[in-house]
């Protein structure tokens, strides 16, 4: 080493190499960070509605049958937050087969936490807050349904990860149009 600057290159390259590899190992270690969530969902009705215009883009969506459930959710995932948590995102999802489709997955609900305060989740009798609609614009061959509850802690420094928490089957009534005229498509 000759002169100051390629002591200092020298030194540079050494902490940026040092600090690379600190950001890989906090990143591949986050995800293992034992927590333990504590949640009670449980769902209390589920009924479908036809004709609710939503869209005005969208012809189909007067005709098309909306699902609406009512759910409880209690959650404390105050344990979820550590040192390389920035928020959590929560939300809950939809997921059915139908004809033509093997997977169907909608979200209905989310919330963002910032912190460990707002990490306390009390929810009665709380209905969907996206509409869930069948592409086949009816639930008549759709069987059953899971509701789960889904947590991405959003970390300050690597991959966010999807952790499912719960999930409760359910049925999807049929409409009041399939089971007054069976006979009719």
């Amino acid at each position: 080493m000759y002169n100051f600057l390629q002591r200092l290159s020298g030194v540079t390259s050494f902490a940026m190499s040092t600090l690379m590899a600190l950001v890989v190992v906090i990143s591949l270690t986050t995800p293992f960070i034992p927590s333990s969530p504590t949640f009670d969902v449980s769902l209390h009705n589920v009924q479908t509605t036809t004709g609710r215009a939503m869209d005005p883009f969208d012809r189909t969506s007067r005709k098309a049958e909306y699902a609406r459930l009512t759910f409880d959710l209690d959650a404390d995932l105050s344990t979820m937050f550590n040192w390389n948590t920035k928020l959590l995102f929560a939300y809950m999802t939809v997921d059915y087969t139908s004809v033509g489709f093997d997977t169907n997955r909608a979200v209905i609900w989310d919330r963002i936490i910032r912190n460990k305060r707002q990490a306390k989740l009390k929810l009665r009798k709380h209905h969907n807050k996206y509409a869930l609609r069948n592409f086949g614009l009816t639930f008549d061959d759709v069987d059953g349904a899971n509701l789960t509850l889904h947590i991405n802690p959003v970390p300050y420094l690597g991959v966010m990860y999807d952790k499912p928490l719960v999930s409760i089957p359910f049925t999807i009534p049929r409409s009041s149009k399939a089971a007054s005229s069976p006979g009719q498509v």
